[in-house]
């Protein structure tokens, strides 16, 4: 028993030391590195007079746009436009196969000529037959005979001159040509096919100077008149504004939506309007004093409008209500005091609630910052 009693006391004092001073502990985890302030450029709010404009809606639309048709029957040879391609007036869309017109054509002239031949000589044998009647050589039956056959060659003469001129034309229409100057906007026959004179060949748009039709409410009708100026914005460039003239006011208002309809025109020579955008007008009704920030604090995402304030050095994003701007400023409907500052060309890093400081200062505390990391 006592042997027992000893072997258990000596397993006891050797795992002693495991349970006991020598246990180490646990490191404690470090705190999370503060994220360094970000560099930004910083602007201010001030109220300035600022045009107060209405918005109105509408809709892009080509200037002309148009479905060619054939206007011949025959098997298309050559097809060399494509789609996008630009094309000016009178240049070949599509080319029809023109022997069998041209021959017709060849044809058509020969018998205009054989008829004006024929009706000379009826109009020479009526000639002699007026002297001969007033000479008593001929009677009078004899007489109205021969000037209606004289009559009736020279109406033959004309069947045929403009039969020629028909047969004329369907030869030239063998080449389909663009009836203004635009671009392609789909083709719809290929070198091979067979088209009929109402066979669509290609639609084409005439794209500089476009049309905006705009819908007014009853209640801004006063606010456009015939060459008034307004400025269209599109989504696809929302910090553009396209400056478009009024060039036509519909006389009367449509009676179930109470909207008067109206049309300006805007230039597009860089062709960024296009047929069937949405577009918001904006007519100006003069000055008032507003609430503005540098155009370039102002963040666009589709229709809506961000930008980010500065309270306690640390960003705040807000989403505001932008109106006109002048002189590199934009109107902000949002209560704002004045002084408060709003970070100009925000970065795509930046988020709401991150410390952020302008100039040297944002420098010197980055450094800070990665300097408390390396201790």
């Amino acid at each position: 028993m006592i042997r027992l009693a000893s072997l258990a006391s000596l397993v006891l004092l050797t795992a002693l030391p495991a349970y006991g001073c020598g246990q180490r502990k646990a490191p404690e985890p470090k705190a999370k590195a503060e994220q360094a302030p970000i560099d930004v450029e910083l602007g201010k709010v001030e109220r300035r007079p600022m045009p107060r404009v209405v918005t109105l809606l509408g809709n892009v639309i080509a200037d002309q746009q148009s479905e060619v048709a054939a206007n011949v029957a025959g098997r298309v040879i050559m097809a060399p436009v494509e789609r996008g391609q630009k094309v000016k007036v009178g240049e070949t869309l599509i080319m029809v196969d023109s022997k069998a017109a041209n021959l017709s054509a060849s044809a058509a002239t020969s018998q205009a000529e054989l008829a004006a031949a024929q009706a000379g000589q009826a109009k020479s044998d009526c000639g002699r037959a007026e002297g001969l009647l007033a000479q008593g050589a001929i009677g009078k039956a004899e007489y109205d005979r021969l000037h209606t056959q004289c009559k009736a060659q020279e109406l033959q003469a004309n069947a045929a001159r403009a039969q020629a001129e028909l047969q004329a034309k369907l030869a030239a229409d063998a080449l389909v040509r663009a009836p203004f100057t635009g671009v392609i906007g789909e083709r719809f026959v290929n070198a091979g096919e067979y088209v009929q004179p109402n066979t669509r060949v290609a639609t084409i748009y005439s794209l500089d100077p476009v049309r905006i039709v705009v819908s007014v409410p009853e209640a801004a009708v006063s606010l456009v008149h015939k060459d008034a100026v307004l400025n269209i914005q599109v989504s696809a460039y929302p910090n553009k504004l396209f400056p478009a003239t009024v060039s036509y006011v519909s006389p009367a208002l449509r009676t179930q939506q109470r909207d008067l309809l109206v049309e300006c025109k805007a230039p597009n020579p860089e062709g960024q309007l296009r047929p069937g955008m949405f577009a918001t007008v904006q007519a100006s009704v003069g000055d008032e004093q507003v609430v503005t920030v540098p155009s370039d604090a102002i963040l666009a995402d589709g229709d809506v409008r961000r930008m980010f304030i500065v309270r306690d050095n640390r960003a705040y994003e807000l989403v505001v209500r932008t109106g006109a701007t002048r002189d590199n400023r934009t109107a902000v409907y949002e209560e704002l005091p004045p002084d408060t500052l709003v970070i100009r060309h925000p970065p795509v890093t930046l988020r709401d609630g991150a410390p952020v400081a302008s100039g040297a200062g944002a420098r010197a505390n980055a450094a800070q910052a990665a300097g408390s990391t390396t201790h």
